[in-house]
């Protein structure tokens, strides 16, 4: 047994706790009209999921909950539970029994509930689909509705057998591939729209890092030239003042004495060098003096007298002297005293000449420092590096007009704004990586559902198809049962819109029956019967619930139709809701339903004689 048992609460006129329990193939529940017996088929299409309302006689929630009476007050909700035994894994749950219970408050809020635990109604229906239990109810046949999957439209009846067939499950997987795939276009779009409208930005930025990065690779250039010149200059500064350094060791201390006297040296110099001109001059002057005629005409006379000539010459020269004369010692001494001091001052200047050298090496440094300074506010700190620095930039010639051009490149390449302007690409950069990312991803998921689709497709296709084949088998085997013959099968068709559905064609035997409409109330019922238990031997569901479905049989209708619910309990549970005492007689367990003069139904155990005495 699968079926347990149906608990109904506060349900139509169940107000009070009531249990049915099922523990044999065939149970039935009769009482009179009006006791509220229907009511307990209404409570099992309740509790599987059924969300029409005029299937269970009602126009909104509210009207399921019991309404109350001079004894027992209203309730505020209904209940109904269902126990399923899932020991051999009919259902797709690890539980050895499976209970469904549906709760309808009084403002309309429905609860599903799967062995205690809150779940979704497609939690329910995926549920009960896995065990052939569908919504449509096709294993729920109610009172007047005998020969609904006969009179039910082409497209409802292909629904039914669908149902009963199990594949509604792939059905409602495939309609929600197919909702995602459509989602995923609409993802998808949106993505490629946000991509496009970042796309100009992005290319704006762009261009102002591809500029920065000239900027940057420019900034190195200058950066290893600059290190490169730094360093050669302070070499040479270096060689500078250590020659300075060696000619202020060579003047020692009378550095600061010359450095101080320097005006008074200078003008001292210019003083003596005066001096000793004018001295020169007067010497020079002496060398001019006249000589008179006799006494050239007496030195004519006495070395006219001599025969040598060394003795001539000897003569003349004395002559030139005596008429020179010889300066004083006093002059001769000034001039020596004067070119002496000379000296010494030409001396001292030269030291002046340090303290210039100074001044310059001073200069070169102020100007290297400064150079320093620039070159960092320039390029940054890394410069100071120069030092430890081996870069070499192989260039020549004027290293110092070379980082002027440079300088000048790099301040018009400048970007403003650049630690923003990269912040604000990486960010835009990371966005158009990430939606490209997930446009990947929503094309593998299109991929990944169109494959998905076209299995659940195919698989539907085979599925449908191969239980359609079984179900006019078992048709054809029960409708030549019960009418002695005849045919009878279910035929694909399609209606104006192309939608599909399946058509009933049927033959009687000995008659010129060519269509539905031309049979009895009795045939259409019969008919009806022979599908549904052809549909049930097919893909037998757990229970079968018939709800006076033989009230319009006669009484040699009523055995075959005994025959045929005999038979069919081999497959599922039946649940007979009945006034036929054939069908009764059929029964391991009866339930009578009463209704007392306060409108609350009872539920009593009776026995098939009792039975047949509450239904008159």
């Amino acid at each position: 047994m699968y079926l347990k048992s149906i608990e109904l609460s506060g349900f139509k006129s169940f107000a009070k706790k009531s249990v049915f329990d099922f523990n044999t193939p065939i149970s039935a529940i009769v009482g009179p009209n009006g006791s509220g017996k229907s009511n307990i088929a209404e409570a099992f299409r309740f509790v599987l999921g059924e969300q029409s309302m005029k299937s269970m006689r009602g126009k909104r929630g509210e009207d399921l909950i019991w309404n109350g009476s001079g004894e027992v007050p209203r309730s505020g909700m209904a209940g109904v539970r269902v126990v399923f035994d899932n020991t051999r894994k009919v259902f797709e749950l690890d539980f050895s029994e499976i209970i469904v219970e549906r709760i309808v408050y009084r403002d309309g809020v429905n609860e599903y509930k799967v062995n205690g635990s809150v779940v979704r109604l497609k939690d329910i229906l995926e549920l009960l689909a896995s065990a052939h239990i569908g919504a449509t109810g096709h294993h729920i046949i109610s009172q007047g509705e005998a020969d609904k999957i006969i009179v039910a439209s082409p497209k409802d009846r292909k629904s039914m057998v669908e149902d009963a067939l199990g594949v509604k499950i792939y059905q409602s997987k495939l309609l929600e591939g197919k909702k995602k795939l459509s989602e995923t276009a609409d993802n998808i779009a949106q993505v490629e729209a946000l991509r496009k409208e970042i796309a100009p930005h992005l290319r704006f930025l762009k261009r102002q890092v591809d500029k920065l990065e000239k900027t940057e690779n420019l900034r190195e250039e200058l950066i290893a030239l600059a290190k490169e010149y730094l360093r050669e200059e302070e070499e040479k500064l270096k060689t500078d003042k250590n020659h300075l350094e060696n000619e202020q060791a060579k003047l020692g201390p009378h550095l600061e004495v010359i450095r101080g006297d320097r005006d008074f040296l200078t003008r001292e110099l210019g003083k003596t060098e005066g001096l000793i001109s004018a001295y020169e001059k007067f010497q020079d002057k002496k060398e001019e003096k006249q000589i008179g005629l006799s006494e050239v005409e007496g030195l004519y006379q006495e070395v006219r007298i001599l025969g040598e000539v060394s003795k001539i010459l000897e003569k003349i020269r004395k002559f030139i002297e005596e008429r020179r004369g010889e300066s004083s010692g006093d002059e001769r001494e000034k001039l020596s005293e004067l070119k002496k001091h000379k000296e010494a001052l030409e001396f001292s200047i030269k030291y002046q000449v340090l303290i210039n050298e100074e001044k310059r090496v001073a200069d070169l440094e102020r100007e290297f420092r400064q150079e320093l300074s620039e070159l960092v506010r320039t390029v940054g700190q890394e410069v100071l590096e120069y030092r430890a620095s081996s870069a070499n930039t192989e260039k020549s010639g004027d290293k110092k007009k070379e980082l002027e051009r440079l300088k000048i490149r790099l301040e018009e390449s400048s970007v403003a704004g650049s630690e923003e302007t990269l912040k604000e690409y990486r960010e835009t950069a990371e966005r158009d990586s990430f939606l490209s990312q997930e446009l990947m991803d929503l094309e593998k998921s299109t991929l990944s559902l169109e494959e998905l689709i076209s299995d659940l497709e195919k698989r539907l296709s085979v599925e449908f198809d191969s239980g359609l084949k079984n179900i006019n088998k078992e048709f054809e085997k029960f409708f030549a049962r019960i009418f002695g013959g005849g045919e009878a099968e279910l035929i694909l068709s399609k209606d104006a819109d192309g939608e599909e559905g399946l058509d009933i064609r049927v033959f009687l035997p000995k008659k010129k029956v060519r269509s539905l409409m031309m049979l009895s109330g009795g045939e259409r019922a019969l008919t009806s019967i022979a599908l549904i238990f052809a549909i049930a031997a097919v893909n037998p569901p757990p229970f079968i619930i018939l709800d006076e479905t033989d009230a319009a049989l006669d009484e040699a209708n009523s055995k075959k139709y005994g025959d045929l619910v005999e038979m069919l309990s081999e497959h599922s549970q039946l649940i007979l809701i009945t006034h036929n005492r054939e069908t009764m007689s059929r029964a391991g367990v009866i339930y009578g339903v009463t209704m007392a003069s306060n409108g609350i139904s009872k539920v009593l155990s009776i026995s098939f004689a009792e039975a047949s005495e509450a239904v008159k």
